[in-house]
């Protein structure tokens, strides 16, 4: 993503279901994790260590066990190659309050690394 345009959060979306559809490792992690995209929500099922559905939050009465939401810039920054300083991690992005982070903390925080690398695996690649 370009810094003079800011992504939009349904491109923000698209570059994040694009990573997680490869993205996959051996854990036990069973969660319903909201993402917020600026504006855009959608569920994302986590079962067996993958993801197995991405849905958007159109449907009533939905229910999800933490949720992390972030403004289309700390998406962007937070996906650049070699993000800054306090753009580079999801605590220290809630921390600077650009992502919230709600709900339920105990399963995120019992696969803390499975989803930091889940929410990473948009980065830009160094060629």
């Amino acid at each position: 993503m370009s810094a003079s345009a800011p992504a939009t959060g349904a491109q923000l979306f698209k570059r994040f279901a694009q990573a997680a559809a490869t993205f996959s490792k051996p854990r036990a992690v069973r969660a319903d994790m909201l993402l917020q995209f600026d504006e855009l929500a959608v569920l994302v099922r986590i079962r067996e260590g993958r993801i197995s559905e991405i849905l958007e939050r159109g449907v009533a009465l939905q229910s999800w066990d933490f949720a992390v939401k972030g403004t289309a810039e700390a998406w962007s920054k937070f996906w650049l190659a070699t993000p800054p300083a306090g753009w580079h991690d999801l605590l220290a992005l809630n921390k600077r309050q650009a992502f919230v982070i709600e709900g339920n903390l105990h399963p995120l925080m019992a696969h803390l690394q499975f989803i930091k690398d889940l929410l990473a695996s948009p980065r830009e690649v160094i060629a």
